[in-house]
């Protein structure tokens, strides 16, 4: 069993080292350097509601909430590489509290302590905790949610039960629709395999009217203001890269070229080999776990 104090040493070392590698390492791909751009180009004009790719030319690609972080963390620390990742690492270590206290209060402290090993170990969690990337405020506010929607009747306390709705606006301002698609698809399985009456329970603990207004009065304002500045926003965005991203051969969308059915191919080979870490790891569990359980049955009568 892994002790309190070996897991505080793993956690202190893989920060250390992440950090350690957002200093050294320079902006390694276009995705890096292009919202890097986004984020100093935020600074420089002061315009926090519309992302520019160039100065003439708006980002229309993703909301502004990894900016805003990046550019408010440029302004503490000055114009580099360290700066402009601290975020990222900042939303995966709320997200590994979030998973910490989740399992905490589902089942035991060495379920807990495993779980974030797990999440924290997982390759793309863990590059992604150093890179500019959207990712770790998309999964920030989509765990929120999912673990708040499911302690709301056990835990109520106001970050579980309004937390629903902070984790939808976290989303909604870090990557769009598609933060209410990834929280509310699990949800909709799960209530339907438990309709005898668990569902019920956890859909009524959340306070559903104040926390959609907070939800609104977070989210909603930047679009409208998105779409004020740069007419035509809504419509690139909600329609095109949500819809015709993937249906239109030839759509100009974020990158300026068409997402064929062999890209879709290889993103999704890319995720399942930034997943081999935390099969590893949970392999490892799993094994521990069966050696325990033969020494203890041949240590029985």
């Amino acid at each position: 069993m892994l002790h309190r104090t070996g897991f505080i040493w793993i956690i202190v070392v893989l920060v250390a080292l992440r950090i350690l590698g957002m200093v050294l390492v320079p902006l390694t791909d276009t995705t890096e350097a292009r919202y890097a751009e986004i984020a100093r180009l935020m600074v420089t004009t002061n315009d926090w509601i519309t992302p520019w790719f160039k100065p003439d030319v708006p980002f229309w690609g993703k909301p502004p909430l990894a900016f805003w972080m990046e550019a408010l963390s440029f302004k503490a620390f000055g114009i580099n590489e360290f700066a402009v990742r601290l975020p990222s690492l900042l939303a995966t270590l709320a997200t590994s509290w979030v998973i910490w206290r989740f399992a905490l209060l589902t089942g035991t402290t060495r379920t807990a302590r495993n779980a974030v090993l797990i999440y924290i170990t997982t390759a793309l969690a863990y590059v992604a905790s150093g890179a500019v990337m959207t990712d770790p405020f998309l999964t920030l506010g989509v765990t929120w949610s999912l673990a708040a929607f499911y302690l709301a009747p056990t835990a109520p306390r106001w970050y579980w039960r309004y937390g629903f709705f902070l984790g939808l606006a976290i989303g909604l301002l870090a990557k769009g629709p598609l933060a209410l698609v990834l929280t509310f698809a699990p949800i909709v399985i799960w209530s339907f395999i438990h309709r005898s009456g668990t569902a019920q329970c956890h859909i009524k603990a959340l306070p559903w009217l104040k926390g959609s207004l907070l939800t609104l009065l977070i989210g909603l304002p930047w679009y409208i203001a998105a779409e004020l500045k740069t007419p035509g926003f809504l419509n690139y965005f909600i329609i095109g890269e949500h819809f015709m991203r993937f249906i239109q051969p030839g759509w100009g969308g974020e990158g300026g070229g068409e997402r064929s059915v062999r890209q879709c191919a290889q993103a999704s080979q890319r995720h399942y080999l930034a997943a081999m870490a935390d099969g590893v790891l949970s392999l490892g569990f799993d094994c521990h776990r069966i050696a325990s359980w033969q020494n203890g049955c041949s240590a029985g009568p």
